[in-house]
């Protein structure tokens, strides 16, 4: 896992100052490389092949193709074999120069073959041209800069590094809304920074740097549809053999490896499949006294592995203590204070001396993981007149005692598309210049509002809300130096779920039946059993009511001026601050919202609105 950086003249002093700006992702090694049309810069956190052979930018025998890479590919040790039947030989162990060949063999076709998670750059020095792809599910990040009449691009890792260039930024009203409104941020190739965008996931990216052009291309897009055609039980044997592969390519590794436990059915599953091959350190958050606490799920976990359990006790203090630090790394704003809990579990995984971290990330979003994707199941149910099914699934959510967000979202999923809009404005902070219209929003309540069924609501969701949280255990893992695996997000099992009937993913009334089912006999049942929803959940309502916070709530926003007014209604952001303090109303989404994005405008733009 790696940090890259770029850009079209040469400079070796700039290239240096971004590579300083990235030194948390790589603290192995760096290196740079400049010529007359290109500077690229790489920093590297060894995992394969520790040796000096890695050191990149890193090139081909001639010196014509030179590459910068972060991620990683499970599959290069079969690839290494197929390029050398070819005529390709190596001097070194690792990922990075089996991708470099692949490209020279293959060009952009190569992305094909890759399984993994990746971010990368391949400099022609012949044709002088860049190529720049990343991964299916946009794991890996890439931001960009593009000014067309200047002949400026910038290409990096995090979105700090293009600061240290004298470009104009604002603030992107338009994420901005999206923010306030949906708790969204990485739902579109634009970012909080107008003028600074990412490479799509999915997508590649050539830039001719004789004439300056940019193009964008799609190599991989996920669609749903009920294509298989076996049984359940089929698809529980297939899903299977499919997570024991996924987990056991992912503890490859020269440096020792752990896995994250919340004690829920993702990160259970994971340590329990991993507890078949060999024993290693898990890693969790835990609140004393709140009443979402999975300790004791947890033990239960490291009882049955009988893995080493280490735990961190997140708390306000020490959030109110490293705010600006975790805004810094972020980059850009955040909605819960649950992202900080995972990074305090990453900063405990490398405490430990563990650089590789396994996690559950995506199996909500694969799997109808959220109770609300019950609302998008039944509604298509009675729409579809599958009276029976539907009356069944009722029946068993009832029965579980786990129905109120279904009928809840079923409810709201029936609801007239301007009424559902309208309850996410008045639930919001926006300001009445934001929510007049003036400033535009993207698609992605109209994408939202498209869902039909069950398999179209869990397509949205890895296309628009899923990157999000890539984002955030990306630079938390960085943040800490170390490098974080899914599991779940292997491309095969993706393809494979994508073509389950919707009735292989919720059954019973339960949400992730094909896990549940998949996993008996290698889970504990007591975590199975589980039907509630809980992850890296912070006791958010009840920080803001500690000392730190109500003092920061009191400065920011009661007695100051603060820089998110222009965005944020403020008299009705100080009406519920009182409340929340004073009255026991619970507004911790919309207060919390306001805090990092106000922490976040300071950061990176201290003299905004300032006279």
């Amino acid at each position: 896992m790696c940090g890259i950086n770029g850009f079209n003249w040469k400079d070796e002093y700039i290239i240096e100052k971004m590579n300083s700006s990235l030194r948390h992702r790589g603290p192995d090694d760096e290196g740079i490389y400049v010529d007359e049309e290109v500077s690229l810069g790489h920093l590297r956190l060894s995992i394969i092949d520790l040796s000096e052979n890695g050191h990149q930018p890193m090139s081909d025998r001639q010196d014509k193709f030179f590459i910068i890479y972060n991620g990683e590919v499970y599959n290069f040790q079969a690839l290494r074999e197929e390029l050398e039947l070819l005529g390709y030989s190596f001097k070194s162990n690792t990922d990075t120069e089996v991708i470099l060949y692949s490209y020279m063999q293959w060009k952009e076709r190569c992305l094909e073959k890759f399984n993994g998670m990746f971010a990368f750059a391949v400099y022609d020095s012949e044709s002088k041209r860049l190529f720049l792809a990343r991964d299916r599910m946009g794991i890996k990040p890439l931001y960009y800069y593009f000014d067309e009449k200047n002949e400026v691009f910038l290409f990096s890792s995090e979105i700090p590094p293009l600061l240290e260039h004298k470009i104009d930024i604002e603030p992107n009203k338009k994420l901005i809304k999206d923010y306030l409104l949906y708790n969204v941020s990485d739902h579109t190739d634009e970012t909080f920074f107008g003028g600074i965008k990412k490479i799509p996931k999915g997508c590649y990216a050539t830039f001719d740097l004789m004439r300056c052009e940019l193009e964008i291309k799609e190599w991989y897009n996920i669609k749903y549809n009920e294509r298989f055609a076996g049984t359940y039980e089929e698809a529980i044997s297939t899903f299977r053999d499919l997570m024991v592969d996924s987990v056991d390519i992912r503890l490859i590794s020269d440096v020792p490896v752990g896995t994250c436990l919340s004690g829920g059915i993702d990160s259970s599953s994971i340590a329990c499949l991993i507890n078949r091959k060999m024993k290693i350190k898990t890693f969790s958050a835990v609140y004393n006294g709140y009443e979402r606490d999975e300790s004791r799920y947890i033990s239960i976990v490291a009882e049955k592995t009988g893995m080493a359990n280490y735990r961190v006790h997140p708390t306000a203090e020490k959030l109110r203590e490293d705010l600006f630090k975790i805004i810094k790394l972020i980059g850009e704003p955040f909605p819960s204070a649950s992202i900080y809990a995972q990074n305090c579990v990453q900063k405990l995984a490398k405490g430990n001396d563990v650089t590789v971290v396994l996690d559950g990330q995506g199996a909500d979003e694969l799997l109808a993981g959220y109770h609300y994707f019950l609302g998008f199941y039944l509604v298509d149910l009675l729409k579809t007149l599958r009276l029976k099914r539907f009356a069944s699934e009722c029946y068993n959510l009832i029965k579980g005692k786990e129905y109120m967000i279904g009928i809840q979202s079923s409810l709201y999923l029936l609801l007239p598309i301007f009424i559902r809009e309208q309850i996410f404005l008045r639930e919001s902070l926006l300001s009445r210049e934001m929510m007049n219209g003036s400033v535009a929003t993207t698609e992605y309540f109209k994408n939202f509002s498209d869902c039909r069924s069950l398999g179209q609501s869990l397509e949205f969701h890895l296309k628009y809300r899923l990157e999000q949280l890539l984002k955030w255990e990306d630079r938390n893992s960085m943040g800490n130096q170390t490098e974080s695996r899914v599991p779940f997000l292997d491309y095969r099992i993706i393809e494979f779920i994508s073509g389950l009937p919707d009735d292989f993913i919720i059954r019973e009334g339960r949400t992730k039946a094909l896990l549940r089912d998949a996993m008996i006999d290698i889970v504990p049942s007591e975590i199975l059993k589980r039907r509630d929803k809980i992850g890296y959940e912070t006791p958010d309502a009840y920080w803001l009511k500690t000392e730190d916070f109500e003092k920061l709530l009191s400065d920011w926003f009661l007695r100051g001026e603060p820089l998110c007014r222009e965005y944020i209604d403020l008299k009705k952001l100080r009406h519920q601050i009182k409340e929340h303090i004073h009255k026991n109303k619970n507004h911790a989404r919309n207060l919390w919202k306001a805090i990092f994005l106000e922490a976040w405008l300071k950061t990176f733009f201290p003299n905004r609105n300032r006279m």
